[in-house]
């Protein structure tokens, strides 16, 4: 039974992503972890900075978001009628960073789930704070940010943002091999070369990746003398792809792909569900 972490701070955005969660997995038995992670007078355990505030707060606080949490756990389960799904409450004080962490160390957690704040007037991809901080700091697991008002409809084929610039391994693509596969979602692996055509040794690579990725249906696209994140959400929008993936190696690329406000009047691309792939790490 896979198990699928849903941190939540009971926004709508919250909710969205975790109902698409839920409808990712409708035909698979999964136990759904909700999660919360907060602070009392900024404080969270462990914490040097700030003094402890007194037992009754803690308690108070705790108590709090657990009935929050049961609530939407009992509305969950009322509205999904999936015997195959379980679902689990977690609240923690501590950085939601920190408490991630400790359920991914303590559970073999298949796949973080997370909102986004979605578009803006302005038709930039607009992460708000707690999404990019998870995004670059959890390591051991993948991730994937759903933006708001997004639903579920299923997977007709998967984006693979690739430059060839590192070697990637087998286990960089397992959870994207498991999507591929169950939903039959061919994978797309795009390159956009701002300045055209492969390196030898992105040449090697891109053959890496094929063999990587011959267990599953996929083919290999280029586009030449565009910038990356035009290049990647212009390709996924003409194609109506349902969402776009990449490999976490290098902060500066998500930075790049994700938040630097570079594209601008693209219209809806920000509706694609973004999965960020990591390689596994010991400890």
């Amino acid at each position: 039974m896979k198990t699928i972490l849903l941190p939540t701070d009971f926004s709508e955005n919250a909710l969205n992503a975790i109902k698409y969660a839920v409808a990712m997995y409708r035909d698979e038995a999964c136990e759904f972890l909700l999660i919360h992670a907060y602070e009392v007078n900024r404080y969270v355990e462990g914490s040097t900075f700030e003094a402890s505030p007194i037992a009754s707060k803690l308690e108070e606080a705790k108590e709090k978001y657990e009935r929050q949490l049961n609530d939407l756990k009992n509305n969950l389960i009322a509205s999904n009628g999936k015997e195959n799904h379980k679902f689990q409450i977690v609240t923690k004080n501590r950085t939601i960073i920190d408490a991630l962490h400790e359920e991914i160390i303590s559970k073999e957690i298949a796949l973080v789930v997370i909102g986004t704040q979605g578009a803006t007037g302005r038709y930039e991809l607009d992460f708000g704070s707690n999404t990019i901080e998870i995004i670059e700091n959890i390591k051991n697991c993948p991730v994937l940010a759903v933006p708001r008002n997004e639903r579920f409809t299923g997977l007709n084929e998967i984006v693979l943002a690739n430059g060839y610039k590192l070697k990637n391994e087998a286990e960089d693509f397992n959870y994207l091999i498991h999507l591929s596969k169950k939903f039959k979602a061919p994978v797309r692996v795009l390159n956009i070369s701002e300045t055209g055509g492969l390196s030898p040794s992105q040449e090697d690579n891109q053959s890496v990746v094929k063999q990587l990725l011959s267990q599953t249906e996929h083919s290999f696209h280029m586009l030449e003398h565009v910038t990356v994140p035009v290049g990647i959400y212009c390709f996924s929008e003409s194609r109506n792809s349902d969402m776009i993936s990449f490999v976490n190696k290098k902060y500066t690329f998500i930075q790049k792909l994700l938040f630097k406000p570079l594209y601008k009047n693209l219209g809806n691309y920000a509706k694609i569900p973004v999965l960020v792939l990591h390689r596994t790490e010991a400890g």
